[in-house]
Protein backbone atom coordinates (compact mmCIF):
# COMPACT_ATOMS: atom_id res chain seq x y z
CA UNK A 1 0.00 0.00 0.00
CA UNK A 2 2.77 2.29 -0.46
CA UNK A 3 3.20 4.50 -3.47
CA UNK A 4 6.44 5.35 -5.36
CA UNK A 5 7.83 7.46 -2.88
CA UNK A 6 7.60 5.00 -0.08
CA UNK A 7 4.15 7.02 1.68
CA UNK A 8 0.91 5.14 2.69
CA UNK A 9 -1.80 5.78 0.28
CA UNK A 10 -4.34 6.61 2.56
CA UNK A 11 -7.00 6.05 0.20
CA UNK A 12 -6.28 1.96 -0.59
CA UNK A 13 -5.41 2.09 3.09
CA UNK A 14 -9.15 2.97 3.74
CA UNK A 15 -10.43 1.01 1.33
CA UNK A 16 -8.65 -2.31 2.42
CA UNK A 17 -10.75 -1.41 6.03
CA UNK A 18 -13.71 -0.82 4.40
CA UNK A 19 -13.81 -3.69 2.53
CA UNK A 20 -12.45 -5.62 5.43
CA UNK A 21 -15.12 -4.22 7.39
CA UNK A 22 -18.05 -4.95 5.36
CA UNK A 23 -16.42 -8.96 4.90
CA UNK A 24 -16.37 -9.28 8.64
CA UNK A 25 -19.27 -8.17 8.75
CA UNK A 26 -20.93 -10.93 6.82
CA UNK A 27 -19.09 -13.47 8.39
CA UNK A 28 -20.06 -12.52 11.82
CA UNK A 29 -23.68 -12.80 10.46
CA UNK A 30 -22.99 -16.17 9.02
CA UNK A 31 -21.54 -17.16 12.04
CA UNK A 32 -24.73 -15.94 14.53
CA UNK A 33 -26.81 -17.88 12.39
CA UNK A 34 -24.65 -21.16 12.69
CA UNK A 35 -24.77 -20.86 16.48
CA UNK A 36 -28.74 -20.17 16.12
CA UNK A 37 -28.94 -23.28 14.32
CA UNK A 38 -26.85 -25.24 16.75
CA UNK A 39 -28.79 -24.24 19.13
CA UNK A 40 -31.82 -24.98 18.00
CA UNK A 41 -30.63 -28.90 17.00
CA UNK A 42 -29.49 -28.87 20.75
CA UNK A 43 -32.79 -27.40 22.51
CA UNK A 44 -34.85 -30.29 20.06
CA UNK A 45 -32.16 -33.04 21.40
CA UNK A 46 -32.34 -31.99 25.17
CA UNK A 47 -36.46 -31.60 25.27
CA UNK A 48 -38.36 -34.17 26.77
CA UNK A 49 -41.65 -32.68 25.52
CA UNK A 50 -40.71 -33.66 22.13
CA UNK A 51 -40.05 -36.85 22.78
CA UNK A 52 -43.50 -36.87 24.72
CA UNK A 53 -45.50 -35.68 21.86
CA UNK A 54 -46.64 -38.04 19.57
CA UNK A 55 -46.45 -35.33 16.42
CA UNK A 56 -44.15 -32.39 16.14
CA UNK A 57 -43.44 -30.07 12.54
CA UNK A 58 -40.13 -30.91 11.65
CA UNK A 59 -38.54 -28.29 9.09
CA UNK A 60 -37.34 -30.03 5.88
CA UNK A 61 -35.94 -26.31 4.71
CA UNK A 62 -37.39 -23.65 2.71
CA UNK A 63 -40.05 -22.85 4.87
CA UNK A 64 -41.63 -26.91 4.11
CA UNK A 65 -42.79 -28.64 6.89
CA UNK A 66 -43.65 -32.45 8.03
CA UNK A 67 -45.26 -33.92 10.57
CA UNK A 68 -43.38 -36.95 12.43
CA UNK A 69 -42.38 -38.09 15.81
CA UNK A 70 -39.05 -37.70 17.49
CA UNK A 71 -37.49 -40.89 18.76
CA UNK A 72 -34.73 -39.00 21.25
CA UNK A 73 -33.47 -43.11 21.76
CA UNK A 74 -32.81 -43.23 18.64
CA UNK A 75 -29.34 -42.57 16.40
CA UNK A 76 -29.55 -39.53 14.55
CA UNK A 77 -28.11 -38.59 11.21
CA UNK A 78 -25.53 -36.30 10.98
CA UNK A 79 -24.51 -34.63 8.07
CA UNK A 80 -20.35 -34.57 7.89
CA UNK A 81 -19.51 -33.18 4.78
CA UNK A 82 -20.11 -33.86 0.58
CA UNK A 83 -23.91 -35.42 1.52
CA UNK A 84 -22.01 -37.85 3.51
CA UNK A 85 -24.11 -38.66 7.02
CA UNK A 86 -22.93 -40.89 9.84
CA UNK A 87 -25.29 -42.19 13.07
CA UNK A 88 -24.91 -41.09 16.14
CA UNK A 89 -26.06 -41.32 19.89
CA UNK A 90 -28.21 -38.17 20.56
CA UNK A 91 -25.73 -38.09 23.74
CA UNK A 92 -22.80 -37.47 21.61
CA UNK A 93 -24.12 -34.97 19.50
CA UNK A 94 -25.51 -33.06 22.29
CA UNK A 95 -22.00 -33.00 23.34
CA UNK A 96 -20.29 -32.30 19.51
CA UNK A 97 -22.90 -29.45 19.72
CA UNK A 98 -22.03 -28.18 22.53
CA UNK A 99 -18.28 -27.77 21.54
CA UNK A 100 -19.26 -26.53 18.15
CA UNK A 101 -21.17 -23.58 19.66
CA UNK A 102 -17.95 -22.70 22.18
CA UNK A 103 -15.96 -22.91 19.03
CA UNK A 104 -17.79 -20.75 17.06
CA UNK A 105 -18.25 -18.07 20.08
CA UNK A 106 -14.72 -18.12 20.33
CA UNK A 107 -14.14 -17.61 16.73
CA UNK A 108 -17.17 -14.33 16.72
CA UNK A 109 -15.31 -13.18 19.61
CA UNK A 110 -12.06 -13.02 17.84
CA UNK A 111 -13.56 -11.79 14.42
CA UNK A 112 -15.78 -8.87 16.62
CA UNK A 113 -12.43 -7.97 18.06
CA UNK A 114 -10.74 -7.65 14.67
CA UNK A 115 -13.78 -5.66 13.46
CA UNK A 116 -13.50 -3.06 16.29
CA UNK A 117 -10.06 -2.43 15.24
CA UNK A 118 -9.99 -2.27 11.79
CA UNK A 119 -13.31 0.13 12.56
CA UNK A 120 -11.43 2.08 15.06
CA UNK A 121 -8.27 2.15 12.29
CA UNK A 122 -10.49 3.39 9.66
CA UNK A 123 -12.05 6.28 11.79
CA UNK A 124 -8.19 7.64 13.26
CA UNK A 125 -7.74 7.76 9.05
CA UNK A 126 -11.37 9.64 8.25
CA UNK A 127 -10.45 11.93 11.17
CA UNK A 128 -6.83 12.45 9.81
CA UNK A 129 -7.74 13.76 6.62
CA UNK A 130 -10.56 15.58 7.80
CA UNK A 131 -8.41 17.54 10.10
CA UNK A 132 -5.35 17.64 7.64
CA UNK A 133 -8.26 19.45 5.06
CA UNK A 134 -9.11 21.42 7.89
CA UNK A 135 -5.60 23.01 8.28
CA UNK A 136 -5.38 22.90 3.97
CA UNK A 137 -8.19 24.98 3.97
CA UNK A 138 -6.84 28.59 2.67
CA UNK A 139 -10.19 30.07 3.93
CA UNK A 140 -9.03 30.02 7.73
Amino acid sequence: MENEQGNIDIREELEFLESYINSSEKQITLLTQGIEDYGKALSILQSKEITQSSENLISLGGGVFARGRIDRESAVLVAIGSDIFIEEKPESTIERLNAQIDEVRKTLQNMNSQRTEALRRYEALVRAINTSKKEDDPKR
